[in-house]
This record gives C-alpha cells, sequence and structure tokens, in this order.
C-alpha cells in the first residue's frame, strides 16, 4: 500500500522498533479509538477505522492517518528523528513546526510536504507526550484531494488525541490470528503483540503463576517442515521456559489434533518465590506454515482440575477463519 511506503523513513522504523506497552489516562467522550489501540482521536471528514493498520483511512481520497504507541523512554529519540534536517533528508520539506498543547498532553506538531514517485502528498506529524507514554500520529493526503482535507480540519483532529487507559480485551483478541470455540470456564486476561493470550480461572488475573492455573496461547509463523526436526524443536522450546526451578520432564507424546501433528511435554517443577509443587505442560500443534503454542501451568493440587480445561481450550483453539 502507497501510506506504507511513503512512511517507510527511518522517523518511522525507530519507531516501530521501540514497542508497545503502557497504560494511560484521559479519554474524550467523542474520540474513536481504532481497534487495540490506546490512543484515538476525532477523525475529520469521512474517514474510519483501518482494516489493515493502526489509525483512520479515507480510501477513495487516500488519505490515511497512522498511529503507533511508543514508550516514555523513546520519546527522545523519536523526537531526534523529527528534526528538521532529518526530516529533510527523508524528502520532507517542512512548512511549519509549533509546540502545542493536547488532552493532557504536550505536543510536537510538524507540518510539510512529500514527493514519493513523482507524486506531492501533505502530511502532518503530531508526537505526544503524556506521562503515562507517548504516541506519533501521522496524517497523509495526496495533493488532489487536499481541499477534502484543509489544514484547520487536519489540525483540529490531531489536536483532539486523547488515550485510553484500558483496551477491551475482546478488542485485542480480534487482532489475534486464533479464535477460542471452548473456554472451559477459563477467561483471557491479557494479549500480547497480537499473537499470545493469556488466559486463567476466577475474576482476578493473577500476579504470580502459582496463584492460580494459568494457559498461556501463542500463534507464531514458522516451525519445522519435517516431522523428524519437530519433537526437537518442542524440546528446544520448552527448555527456553525458565520460570520455574528443579524442572523435570516426566512425559512427551506426540498426538494428531484436527489432523495436525501435535508435540506434548508434561513436566514437574516448583515455583521459584514458595517453592510450592507445579505442575507445566506444553503442547505445539503444527500446520499451514505456523504453529500454535500452549503451555499450561498450575499447582499440584489444583492439576486434576487445570488439566482438564488446558486440554478442552486446546482442542477448541482454531485459526481464524478455519
Amino acid at each position: 500500500m502507497l501510506f506504507h511506503r511513503v512512511f517507510a523513513t527511518r522517523t518511522f522504523a525507530v519507531v516501530a522498533l521501540a514497542g508497545l506497552a503502557w497504560a494511560a489516562a484521559a479519554q474524550a467522550a467523542d474520540a474513536v479509538f481504532p481497534p487495540a489501540s490506546h490512543v484515538g482521536l476525532v477523525a475529520p471528514a469521512t474517514m474510519t477505522p483501518s482494516h489493515t493498520f493502526r489509525g483512520f483511512e479515507d480510501r477513495a481520497a487516500s488519505a490515511s492517518i497512522l498511529i503507533l504507541e511508543i514508550p516514555t523512554q523513546a520519546y527522545a529519540g523519536v523526537e531526534k528523528q523529527l528534526a528538521t534536517e532529518v526530516l529533510k533528508k527523508d524528502g520532507v520539506t517542512e512548512e511549519k513546526r509549533e509546540t502545542v498543547t493536547l488532552n493532557g498532553a504536550k505536543g510536537l506538531l510538524i507540518a510539510g510536504t512529500q514527493e514519493v514517485d513523482g507524486k506531492k502528498y501533505h502530511k502532518w506529524l503530531l508526537l505526544a507526550s503524556w506521562p503515562e507514554g507517548a504516541s506519533l500520529v501521522a496524517f497523509q493526503v495526496p495533493d488532489e484531494s487536499k481541499s477534502k482535507y484543509p489544514e484547520a480540519s487536519v489540525r483540529t483532529a490531531l489536536l483532539s488525541v486523547t488515550l485510553r487507559s484500558v483496551v477491551p480485551v475482546d478488542e485485542q483478541l480480534d487482532l489475534v490470528p486464533i479464535r477460542f470455540d471452548e473456554l472451559s470456564g477459563m477467561r483471557p486476561f491479557r494479549v500480547l503483540g497480537n499473537s499470545s493470550v493469556f488466559l486463567t480461572e476466577g475474576a482476578t488475573d493473577p500476579k504470580e503463576p502459582a496463584a492460580q492455573p494459568l494457559l498461556i496461547v501463542s500463534v507464531a509463523p514458522g516451525g519445522p517442515e519435517q516431522a523428524s526436526d519437530r519433537a526437537n524443536f518442542s524440546r528446544q522450546l520448552f527448555a527456553g521456559f525458565n520460570d520455574f526451578k528443579d524442572v523435570r520432564i516426566v512425559g512427551s507424546d506426540v498426538l494428531r489434533l484436527d489432523s495436525q501433528q501435535t508435540y506434548e511435554i508434561q513436566a514437574e517443577a516448583k515455583d521459584p518465590k514458595s517453592d510450592a509443587p507445579m505442575k507445566l505442560v506444553q503442547w505445539i500443534r503444527f500446520g499451514n506454515g505456523a504453529f500454535i503454542r500452549f503451555i499450561g501451568i498450575a499447582r499440584a493440587d489444583a492439576w486434576g482440575d487445570a488439566f482438564p480445561r488446558f486440554r478442552a481450550v486446546r482442542d477448541g483453539t482454531k485459526p481464524r477463519g478455519g
């Protein structure tokens, strides 16, 4: 998509590497938040949340707003990448730079133009800093569609940027490439990187692995193609899970679930803080150029109830769209 080509510069590479992970403050009543985003705004004209990137778009006008969330410690580095001379090297002709006040935040707003493949784009960059984190919001529109997005309306939209402290888990789950057809009384309570889901029992979120049964489900591309290599791959992944002490593998097996090979490892261990006896299980299901990994954790005295629940969730986990 041309939007991503235009913004594939050092400025955004720095931000992309910075990662996500922070909570935030108040939200404006009429701000719209893209799926799973802490950052929202009042989008101008006919822009709507995008289904292909975090932000908003008007496909008819080829106009886009990209939202990137960054941790507080990355703010200074991103601000340096927005220096006039750096933007100039990236082909951006700066027209205006100002310090602005947002909803509980300070911001740096930059307006300019950029030519890509002989086509002129108008763009605005807003770097905002809240006590809890920061965000970079980038707006662009081609010259032929600029009349639909005059400077005043773009500026109003960018100055409406705000944060919400909590992103609903269901909203985050919609971005994970797997779905749960069976939860067996377990509850998703955390999603990391659109690829890992943490589930537990009860209404409270566990602060320690030994507090209550925990199931971690993650999906990743790749994995060995040859069946002979998959057992070793599974053992290596399990060996990297070093959150417990005195880990001892007590069993392994190869299962066939949904016509896909699934490698099982069961182990016993001790909680590193309390020395409580723990039991662990890892399942890795291979297929379709990816693998799904399940890690079940519970105290030994809760294993009899937890293990069937883990197994039921495993059997009810499907690739989204499958």
